[in-house]
């Protein structure tokens, strides 16, 4: 297969460009077999993305190489609350982000900054606790009352889902980049419209590797595939 992709000769002929498009590649592609298909042409696209050699950074654009995979910003609070359930609850299963996350792939920029951790359901009282040995301003996520500015600087303790899908960054357990896109579409209390999400979608699977039949997994556990599959669709198209 690689010899009819010609990932050496594409190499050669576009390595030296920023970002190259679908008629580029289809151009290139042409100069071996002037009547190939367009449809072979998008076979041939789809291929080198999946072998890696190339990533889409927008419709009809490309990078050489692969996506680079979302790595969250750790904060001093981080390591601190990582410390707190190692220590505290050992064997509980839970994982942290942060909403200036959001910040990075949307337009709508949040100064209100709250860190949550989740956590499996039958410890979401005892992490509370535990957490607010040391920090005050934490509140259960089902005691939300206010809008979110009222929560600048908290701690919102909330339920997991059941295999909900975390990476680990220095020894601590962190909600992917999966698991923060589907949170933000799903749990309302986010201040994002529609559109908003659609946006930062876009974004996010513009500028890292998102597995998507990851995202769907985890929305499908909790009960939502539906909504995930038409957004993906809406920025597929």
């Amino acid at each position: 297969m690689n010899d009819t992709l010609h990932i050496e000769e594409l190499y050669n002929t576009l390595g030296n460009r920023i970002q190259l498009t679908s008629d580029e590649i289809a151009n290139f592609y042409r100069s071996y077999s002037p009547d190939i298909p367009i449809s072979t042409i998008r076979w041939k696209i789809h291929s080198l993305v999946n072998k890696g050699v190339i990533y889409s950074i927008g419709r009809g654009l490309y990078r050489f190489g692969r996506k680079p995979i979302f790595k969250p910003n750790i904060y001093t609070r981080t390591e601190a609350i990582a410390d707190i359930m190692h220590r505290r609850l050992p064997f509980a299963k839970y994982c942290q982000w942060d909403l200036h996350v959001a910040n990075a792939f949307s337009t709508y920029l949040l100064n209100t900054q709250l860190f949550f951790v989740d956590v499996e359901r039958d410890v979401v009282d005892a992490a509370y606790h535990e957490i607010g040995k040391t920090y005050r301003r934490t509140v259960l996520y089902r005691n939300l009352s206010e809008e979110l500015p009222y929560y600048d600087g908290y701690i919102v303790v909330r339920n997991m889902a059941l295999e909900a899908p975390t990476i680990h960054v220095d020894d601590m357990s962190m909600a992917s980049l999966e698991k923060i896109l589907v949170d933000f579409a799903l749990d309302r209390i986010f201040p994002f419209s529609d559109s908003e999400i659609i946006d930062i979608y876009a974004n996010a699977t513009a500028e890292y590797s998102v597995n998507t039949s990851r995202m769907l997994r985890y929305a499908g556990r909790r009960g939502r595939r539906d909504v995930i599959e038409e957004i993906l669709d809406e920025i597929n198209h």
